[in-house]
């Protein structure tokens, strides 16, 4: 009786203590898995971070290279608008030095002015440059051309009147006139007239 009376109080106790390795085991396998995805989620968290921390650089190092390059092109294009401005300022000082040689030459006569020896190297410079054909025609032309059929021949270019040049040159109007007819016959080798040369020296 009393062998009886202890076997059926040890079957509830072993019965609980299954029941209770099961519910640690539920425990800890709950526990487990909580673990392992707190696990992933911080490894997936980390990854994105990563990810992200790789974007933001490559982002910044493209931001920074783009502004580089910005920098580069507005430095350019600032350099661009220099050389023109300098251009444009050597240009107009060009114009305003051939008008200014021009009219020395055009008005000599009327305000009695005396033209230099480096005028005249100025306005050889200038239609070297305007017709560069002119000067080296004529000397290929006329290899024993002088100063003065030179000086002729320029002012005639620039359109310098026939009293002009006579007074620039120390010469009459009629020693200008028979100047020029010698100049076309040694060009073309014909007799012609003044006039005929004076076209021959506008066809530059």
């Amino acid at each position: 009786m009393n062998l009886l009376l202890i076997q059926t109080t040890e079957v509830p106790d072993t019965l609980t203590l299954v029941k209770n390795l099961q519910s640690e085991v539920l425990k800890l396998t709950w526990t487990n898995t909580l673990n392992r995805v707190e696990i992933e989620f911080l490894l997936l968290f980390c990854l994105l971070l990563l990810f992200g921390l790789i974007m933001l650089y490559f982002y910044m190092h493209r931001k920074q290279k783009m502004a580089v390059q910005k920098e580069r092109r507005i430095r350019v294009i600032q350099e661009a608008h220099y050389r023109n401005a300098q251009l444009y300022e050597e240009g107009n000082q060009k114009k305003a030095k051939q008008l200014e040689l021009t009219r020395l030459f055009h008005c000599a006569r009327s305000e009695e002015l005396r033209v230099t020896q480096e005028d005249w190297a100025d306005l050889q410079s200038y239609i070297s440059e305007q017709f560069p054909k002119l000067i080296p025609a004529l000397y290929e032309k006329v290899p024993k051309l002088t100063e003065i059929e030179l000086q002729i021949s320029m002012l005639v270019k620039i359109n310098v009147s026939i009293t002009d040049i006579a007074y620039l040159v120390n010469r009459t109007k009629q020693a200008i006139t028979v100047s020029r007819a010698r100049l076309y016959k040694k060009i073309t080798g014909e007799e012609g007239t003044a006039d005929q040369f004076d076209n021959w020296i506008g066809s530059f």
